[in-house]
């Protein structure tokens, strides 16, 4: 069986993050799709039970990484691990069908859907199937295929829900789709898994409860404080509301690709690196440097040109999501680096610290973001989410700092990509003063003005950056193509 460190971060990365991309032009076409068809209260009523699937699955989730973190270590007994995953998610499952029975009323009114009970328990069984089987492919450092086989998912999902919609299912179809979609990709998770499940021992049991005593809280923590501005806005406001944050928080999912991909390998590795007492060091300081490199220009793109984004995309009954989508570009700057620094403390055996912090950022959430969205509407919650990722990221860089000295928190890669940025912004905005932006093409094609000017400009100032793409392409087919003085360095590998 390979381990985590047996396949290269950086391309595994690479993998993933191009998956990523694939399933995000996927997912956007969708949104753009369903947000016009189904209207802001119809596709804010979906994703309001979609929240409470993800709340609901967070146990299932807290034991599948505490099974990713031991698998992921040195003579782990995997049968045992994916055995006492399995029969989690079978007790699990069947008390949530019996809590979904019981708030069967209230899920149909919060929600405005009416098959609300039955999607709510079609969604939970699909996902706590999914991610376990995910986490443990991940668990074997085969990130790329993990991200791959859920661009599959989402590549089946599209039209899947599509055509349930247009048969006339309405927000229901989005649902169907997406259970349908799930199940159909699980035995492809389970080709890169073929592990024959085995009863756990107490043993086992008692050691991935050691690690999932923290890891459940946290999952739980950690999913509420991501989908808490959505179930507010929700509860104060209307699924209207919720459909309009929805939709810009779309538009800023890819500046967290990289972070997503790089995180579920850095974790694994740092925990099996951490497990054999290695230097880990280099492996984080790198990943920390290029973890925002597209969460920095997406952020001075969304401040050039916020309401021309979201109205040419998906029409002016969400022009109100404007500016939701400035703060929501900023949070995903403090969250592509705290990200990492979350993962890298899970790694290191500390799901304790990360209960603790987890606690603190959404009790802060909470309390600003009720304060603020009933003083200044739905912008409030955006402005209390980054405020409480800000502090999640400074405390968490407290403890890796601590726990890891030689990690480098602040790379200059970073400062670089901040100088492309604002290079980037200066053009965009003058571009956007000379052209008219009146139809998708004017925008498409100042959006790419922007890529080529921020990726021209970070390949210029940023030799790291050079050194690392060429580290990446060594070994491939590319390498005959380029200068050999090229290829005497590399890092991520």
């Amino acid at each position: 069986m390979s381990d985590a460190t047996s396949v290269s971060l950086g391309g595994e990365t690479i993998k993933a993050t191009a998956a990523k991309f694939a399933m995000a032009a996927i997912g956007f076409l969708g949104t753009i799709v369903f947000a016009r068809a189904l209207g802001p209260t119809g596709f804010g009523g979906y994703y309001l039970l979609f929240s409470l699937v993800k709340i609901a699955d967070r146990a299932v989730n807290g034991w599948g990484t505490a099974v990713k973190k031991r698998y992921s270590e040195a003579d782990a007994p995997s049968g045992e691990l994916i055995g006492s995953q399995g029969l989690f998610t079978l007790v699990w499952t069947g008390l949530a069908i019996a809590a979904a029975a019981v708030a069967s009323s209230w899920l149909v009114s919060y929600t405005g859907l009416p098959e609300a009970p039955v999607l709510f328990v079609l969604l939970l069984f699909a996902v706590t199937l999914f991610e376990p089987l995910d986490l443990i492919v991940q668990a074997r450092g085969r990130v790329g295929a993990s991200m791959w086989t859920d661009t599959l998912r989402s590549l089946l999902t599209f039209p899947l829900q599509l055509g349930l919609i247009v048969l006339g299912f309405g927000a229901a179809g989005m649902a169907y789709g997406l259970a349908a979609a799930t199940f159909l990709t699980v035995p492809v998770l389970w080709y890169y898994i073929r592990t024959r499940p085995v009863a756990p021992s107490r043993e086992t049991v008692s050691n991935l409860w050691s690690y999932a005593r923290y890891s459940i809280p946290n999952s739980l923590l950690g999913q509420a404080y991501d989908r808490f501005d959505i179930i507010l806005l929700g509860y104060l406001l209307a699924p209207a509301a919720a459909g309009r944050y929805e939709v810009a928080l779309k538009l800023t999912v890819p500046a967290t690709f990289v972070t997503m991909a790089a995180s579920s390998g850095l974790m694994a590795r740092v925990s099996h690196r951490h497990s054999k007492d290695e230097e880990l060091g280099t492996d984080i300081s790198n990943t920390l440097s290029f973890t925002s490199i597209f969460a920095i220009p997406m952020f001075f793109g969304a401040v050039a040109m916020p309401e021309q984004l979201v109205v040419t995309f998906f029409g002016p009954d969400y022009a109100a999501a404007a500016g939701l989508l400035v703060g929501l570009a900023a949070y995903q700057i403090a969250k592509t680096q705290a990200g990492v620094l979350t993962s890298v403390i899970y790694g290191i055996d500390r799901p304790d610290i990360n209960t603790r912090v987890s606690a603190l950022t959404l009790a802060i959430n909470i309390v600003l973001g009720v304060a603020l969205t009933l003083a200044y509407g739905a912008i409030g919650v955006v402005v209390a989410t980054a405020v409480a990722e800000t502090l999640r990221y400074v405390l968490s860089a407290v403890v890796v700092k601590r726990e890891l000295s030689s990690v480098v928190l602040f790379p200059r890669t970073l400062g670089e990509q901040f100088a492309a940025g604002a290079v980037m912004f200066v053009v965009v905005v003058a571009a956007e003063r000379a052209v008219a932006v009146d139809q998708w093409y004017h925008l498409l094609a100042i959006v790419a003005l922007g890529a080529v000017v921020y990726g021209t400009v970070l390949l210029a100032i940023s030799e790291k950056l050079r050194v690392t793409i060429v580290g990446i392409l060594r070994g491939s087919r590319l390498e005959r193509w380029l200068p050999g003085s090229w290829l005497e360095h590399g890092v991520m590998d």
